[in-house]
Order: structure tokens, then sequence, then C-alpha cells
């Protein structure tokens, strides 16, 4: 695959195709993405499958959980796909680039608009088999009421991972490797931490919904806590101030 010109910048677009392409076509990716699609067949089957706090399977509660789950685990990925840019040999190559009108902040610019689309990609993955899992055992096709789980657990934490990610390997490229357990530990323990701390909301969905919120009889309503809210929009922010911190051009 040769790899296209940035000369001038209108190559833009086939730029970020050729990135998109080479973080794709590896097998390192096909086993990222073949580990997550059988992770969310493991969670829809053994944790789905009974509902979340007796809600049905399909409730935005129990798939707010799934979220939770699959969640850690595509943070490792988002982390493990911006390690290609500070790789030893991309970091050979990156003076030759910066040589070109192509500028360090557009370069990083590029790299995460990359990162990002592939990720889309990769997550669209278990939601489109908890989708076809939701049609074939429930004959379940209201999409639409997801919505909402998904931009209160998945979009705010990998907007902050991604950021984290991309700053702390900006400093050094080593730092980014103790990212991957950190993201474990955070996604797969619940200690109980406060909303400020519960980055996948698996601490607050550890705790019995009704003792919680307070509703001892009847349906769960979807409430989530103020908390809980304000803490999902610091996460994005902090995300996009890392990332603009990482994008900023280096002192030489």
């Amino acid at each position: 695959m040769n790899k296209p010109s940035t000369n001038n910048f209108p190559n833009l677009l086939r730029v970020l195709k050729y990135e998109v392409l080479r973080l794709v076509y590896n097998k390192k990716y096909f086993y990222m993405v073949l580990i997550e699609s059988l992770f969310a067949c493991y969670i829809l089957t053994n944790f789905v499958f009974g509902g979340k706090d007796g809600t049905a399977p399909f409730s935005k509660w129990t798939y707010s959980e799934f979220l939770s789950l699959i969640g850690p685990l595509l943070s490792i990925i988002l982390v493990l796909l911006c390690m290609s840019v500070f790789s030893e040999k991309e970091v050979a190559v990156r003076n030759i680039i910066f040589s070109t009108p192509l500028s360090e902040p557009k370069y990083y610019l590029l790299k995460t608009s990359a990162i990002t689309a592939v990720f889309v990609l990769t997550a669209s993955l278990p939601i489109l088999l908890s989708f076809a899992y939701y049609a074939h055992y429930f004959n379940f096709y209201a999409y639409a009421e997801f919505t909402l789980p998904l931009l209160l657990f998945l979009l705010p934490s990998q907007i902050f991972v991604l950021g984290l990610a991309m700053a702390v390997g900006k400093v050094h490229s080593r730092l980014l490797y103790p990212l991957l357990p950190l993201v474990l530990f955070l996604g797969f323990f619940n200690p109980r931490l406060p909303a400020w701390f519960d980055l996948f909301g698996n601490n607050f969905l550890s705790w019995p919904l009704r003792w919680y919120l307070g509703i001892m009889e009847g349906p769960i309503p979807y409430i989530l806590p103020s908390e809980f809210l304000y803490s999902r929009l610091v996460f994005i922010f902090m995300g996009v101030i890392m990332f603009a911190f990482a994008c900023r051009r280096s002192k030489t």
C-alpha cells in the first residue's frame, strides 16, 4: 500500500483513508475485534438475558449495564489504537512528516480522526450484535430507546480515554502501558467509587436500583442521579481538553 502525499493538504481525505486502512488491515485488529465480539456474546447470553434488577432484558437499565460491561474492553482497544501513533516506527518517520506542509497539530488531528473512525466501526460491532440478539430472542426492534444509555454509558468514557491516551502518549509513549491495567480496574472492579470516578458507570449500576433510587414498587423509571449526569459532562470536557493538549505544537 503506497502512502499518499500530504503536500498542499488537498489529499487529506486520501491520507485519512490510508490511516484507517492501515489500522484495520492487520492481525492485531482482527484479534481485537474477535475477542470483543465473543465477549459481547458472553455478556448478552449470561447477563442481559436475565435483565437488570428485575427489569426487562431490553430495558434501558439492562442495556446500560450491557454498555458498562463492554465499555472497558472497548477502551482497551482504544488505548491500543492510540499506541500506534506513538510507536517507535511512527516516531522514526514523524520528523519527516513534520517537514511537509502537514503541521504537528494537524498530524495529531489526522491520526485521532483515523482512530475515531476505526473505533466507531469497532464499537458498532457489539451494538449490532445486541440489536440482533434482541430481535432474535425478544422480537424487539425499538433500538432508538437505547440512544440515551449510549450517550451516558459509552460516549463520555470513550472520549475521556481517547483524550487521556493521546495526552499521555504525547508526554511519553511508555506511559500508555499503565493505562491498560487502570482501565481494567476501573471497568471490571466495583469498589463503589463515587460518580466522579465511575468512568464506565459500573459502580453506580452495582447498587440495587430500587434501594438506590428509593423506588420500592412498580416499574423502575430511567432516572439517573444529578451527580452522575454532571460527571458525564466532566468526563467529556476533560477528554476534549486533554486531546487539545496532545494536539498542541511541541517546544523544540
